[in-house]
């Protein structure tokens, strides 16, 4: 498997929260801005390597999950570029919610 580079085109799935609506992101295409390599795990361990990328920059992605989906996620966006897409209304923004 091919080690991300900073600069590296990738693409990101959507996520959608109950709880932190403004954390939601519309996927796509996305620059990566940051590579993490857990020095501390064996190198093909699943959570080894993780990245930021320009277009989202409060979110960590996992590489080895990122590389097995990347196929189905550029027949879903194309050239769509990821974005964050946040629902600020307060019913979807509860800090006191009970699962936490």
């Amino acid at each position: 498997m091919k080690k991300p580079k900073i600069g590296d085109k990738i693409y990101i799935p959507s996520a959608m929260y109950v709880y932190r609506g403004r954390d939601d992101v519309q996927g796509g295409l996305a620059t990566i801005s940051e590579v993490k390599i857990n020095r501390n795990l064996p190198k093909n361990h699943m959570n080894s390597i993780f990245i930021r990328v320009e277009e989202v920059p409060v979110t960590a992605y996992n590489w080895n999950i990122l590389m097995t989906k990347q196929e189905g996620l550029k027949k879903m966006f194309g050239d769509q570029v990821a974005r964050p897409d946040p629902d600020d209304r307060p019913e979807f923004n509860q800090t006191s919610a009970d699962w936490k």
